[in-house]
């Protein structure tokens, strides 16, 4: 576990845990093809991902008129169980977080943790807590529509 303080981040975190009628393989392929990124977390607006530890990745999020850059690096992926990068925003005050998401198969399914530390205050923890809650509830829609995703150059 990282120690945050250490690392100059804030003390405060956020968890949230969703059901996915797919396997462990197409969620986490969802996390981490740039097409797929594109299409449910950046809303169909700019998204770079280059999925490879220490690679990096750019997402451009509309909210309320206006686009928000979230950007970071890739720090594990172990597929299909295990996705972690650093989550830098406005929203985190510009510096850094880290985003750990868990998935474990439940038979067809997959159970999907995310813990998100480091957030810079209770009101960005709360904040993302409804940001990422939407989001995984998208990435429902995201998995029905799309039964196997193509690798983006």
């Amino acid at each position: 576990m990282t120690d945050c303080r250490e690392k100059g981040m804030g003390a405060f975190r956020t968890d949230v845990a969703r059901t996915y009628d797919a396997k462990p393989e197409r969620v986490f392929d969802a996390w981490t093809n740039q097409a797929s990124v594109k299409a449910w977390l950046a809303s169909g607006e700019k998204a770079i991902v280059d999925a490879r530890v220490d690679g990096l990745f750019y997402i451009a999020m509309p909210w309320k008129e206006r686009l928000f850059a979230h950007y970071g690096r890739y720090l594990r992926l172990e597929k299909p169980r295990l996705i972690e990068f650093t989550w830098v925003s406005e929203g985190t005050e510009g510096k850094e977080s880290i985003v750990t998401i868990e998935l474990v198969a439940r038979g067809a399914a997959t159970e999907l943790r995310l813990s998100h530390i480091g957030l810079p205050t209770e009101e960005s923890a709360a904040s993302h807590k409804g940001g990422w809650s939407e989001f995984l509830d998208g990435l429902v829609e995201r998995l029905n529509e799309q039964p196997a995703m193509r690798a983006v150059s």
